[in-house]
């Protein structure tokens, strides 16, 4: 028997980047990996999606995340004209394979829609979900127990036609991306109800950075491109530490997820580089839980990274040293969810001036 989900109650989240002038660009590319999250009293729950390929046909999307202990994967199909065009979302997805929703997009309104939004007050707009979803707290918890689609129409417009900024972790340095603020009105069996979202101001590529629907919030926490990125060799070389983007975990776990196998191939090649160098692998938590699980948590995952870089890309052990520091080192405040991403991180050092750990 094939499982649905549907993620978010009204719209589900992902997010790419804009291209507005001045503001970084993130084009829909394969490789790209995406990541959103949901608040919880034990923990922020994250989804991972990465685009596994894009060719003039459309881009295939490949979503995971953790339940229970248990992982689940899903796979989505969007046609390119649907990219361009189409005026509904389709956020129900199946375990089973790939699935095609041909007159839909998956995680973005389509160039059309985005432009029509500038000349129009409101845009007729359908969004596909799950029967029974309640909250966004609710449906990221309980989702994958849902199975049957309901289709809700309704309208977007534009809360204001000036973009705002909203700073995003994009391989691992924060930056600000343009972004829209849209809000959705929608209607199901007599039922109304409205949702706030965020899109990436960028007519070619416009993607869901962030829902709000009454008290909860989906948002996009991290995007890393899957462009060679020299800085963590040059963070290395002249400040003697690097923060390690492209490095996921499932949640509470130190079970890496495949999405990292980039970077962990990219850090070997920069060791094989530098043949002299030892590295201390750090594990870094936010604050949510006790100090001493964040501490063998942290500590696990930095052994993890050890471990993979040994095992998988043969780099000498006797260079390599995990540590854990648990969320004794913020980068940032732990009450937002953007500043607890941050603070969920793997850092390497060097011992040399400036490196010590």
């Amino acid at each position: 028997m094939r499982q649905s989900i549907g993620v978010g109650a009204w719209l589900w989240v992902l997010a790419s980047g804009a291209a507005a002038q001045g503001v970084p660009s993130i084009p829909l590319e394969a490789g790209l990996t995406i990541v959103s999250a949901l608040r919880f009293p034990d923990g922020d729950r994250e989804n991972l999606v990465t685009v596994s390929e894009v060719s003039s046909a459309g881009a295939h999307y490949t979503w995971r995340y953790t339940q229970d202990g248990r992982s689940n994967e899903f796979s989505r199909f969007v046609r390119a004209a649907d990219l361009a065009g189409a005026p509904r979302l389709d956020q129900v997805f199946l375990s089973s394979g790939p699935e095609e929703s041909p007159g839909f997009t998956a995680f973005s309104i389509s160039g059309a829609v985005y432009r029509r939004l500038h000349t129009e007050p409101e845009v007729p707009f359908t969004v596909t979900s799950v029967e029974g979803g309640g909250s966004l707290r609710q449906l990221g918890r309980f989702g994958a127990l849902m199975t049957s689609r309901i289709t809700m129409r309704g309208t977007l417009a534009l809360v204001s036609p000036k973009p705002e900024p909203m700073l995003m972790l994009l391989n691992g340095v924060r930056v600000n991306l343009s972004t829209l603020h849209l809000a959705g009105h929608f209607a199901y069996q007599g039922k109304s109800g409205q949702t706030d979202l965020w899109v990436v101001a960028d007519s070619t590529h416009p993607l869901i950075l962030r829902v709000v629907n009454g008290a909860d919030v989906l948002q996009t926490i991290r995007i890393d491109r899957p462009t060679p990125d020299p800085s963590v060799e040059r963070a290395l070389t002249t400040a003697c530490r690097a923060e390690l983007p492209g490095v996921y975990f499932d949640f509470n776990s130190a079970s890496l997820d495949p999405a990292s196998e980039p970077v962990l191939a990219s850090v070997a090649k920069v060791l094989e580089k530098h043949a002299d160098w030892t590295i201390a692998i750090e594990g870094h938590t936010d604050s949510v839980g006790t100090a001493a699980s964040n501490q063998t948590l942290s500590a696990r995952r930095a052994d993890a990274v050890r471990q993979a870089l040994t095992a998988q890309y043969h780099i000498a052990a006797a260079r390599l040293r995990a540590d854990g520091v648990g969320g004794t080192r913020p980068r940032e405040s732990n009450a937002t969810l953007e500043g607890r991403a941050r603070n969920r991180r793997v850092e390497l050092v060097r011992p040399c001036k400036g490196g010590s750990s």
